[in-house]
């Protein structure tokens, strides 16, 4: 169920979320990078520009989700001590980016849409503000802030804080793998005027991201 931006706004923020987060690969970033915006999945098909696949796009498109925009309360990659299935660069926004950017009204996950098989839609999504502050935990990853019915996208505007990328630490072809993907997004920035820093993720001495890197 749509709730009003500015109720999510207040109760995330009364929840200690004060940024929002969206993870992609550095191929469908920096097709957002040069458009100035996050955009859907079926945005960027419909623009016919290349994006990465994502395991959960079957399940967007069979549940109408697919020209939905989603951002999640926290960096799942270091509340997971391990790499992001969506990928390695992170966009960090502040959470006034859905208070002030003409987002309207929002949708909340209860679910991630890949779990949503024989749920009802009460289960699929919270309901009301009531129902989000009751509920809604800051850091839970199924519990994604959905943008639907805004044309697919979300503009960065002033809301962008910062892009954070992952370092593999290995190479590619005799390149190192982080410098690559660095100069794309750099590459990217400089296309669309933009300039916000680029941060090397740091991650804990316990994170298990160079083993699913090493191995994908």
């Amino acid at each position: 169920m749509d709730i009003p931006s500015a109720h999510v706004f207040e109760t995330l923020s009364g929840k200690a979320v004060h940024s929002l987060h969206h993870a992609n690969s550095v191929l469908t970033a920096c097709q957002f990078i040069r458009r100035r915006s996050l955009l859907s999945r079926g945005n960027v098909e419909r623009l016919g520009l290349a994006q990465t696949p994502q395991y959960t796009d079957d399940s967007d498109r069979r549940y109408s989700v697919w020209f939905d925009v989603f951002v999640d309360s926290v960096d799942i990659h270091n509340r997971a001590s391990t790499a992001n299935l969506y990928g390695p660069v992170l966009f960090v926004f502040d959470l006034s980016v859905i208070n002030r950017n003409a987002t309207g009204r929002l949708w909340v996950t209860k679910l991630n849409p890949s779990k949503w098989a024989d749920r009802s839609n009460k289960e699929r999504w919270f309901q009301n503000k009531s129902d989000l502050q009751a509920t809604f935990v800051k850091g839970r990853f199924d519990q994604m802030v959905v943008l639907r019915h805004s044309g697919g996208a979300l503009p960065f505007g002033r809301h962008l804080r910062k892009v954070v990328l992952d370092d593999p630490d290995a190479r590619i072809e005799g390149a190192d793998a982080y410098s690559l993907p660095l100069g794309a997004l750099r590459s990217a920035m400089q296309d669309a005027g933009i300039s916000v820093p680029i941060e090397k993720r740091k991650c804990s001495t316990t994170c298990k991201c160079l083993q699913y890197w090493h191995t994908h």
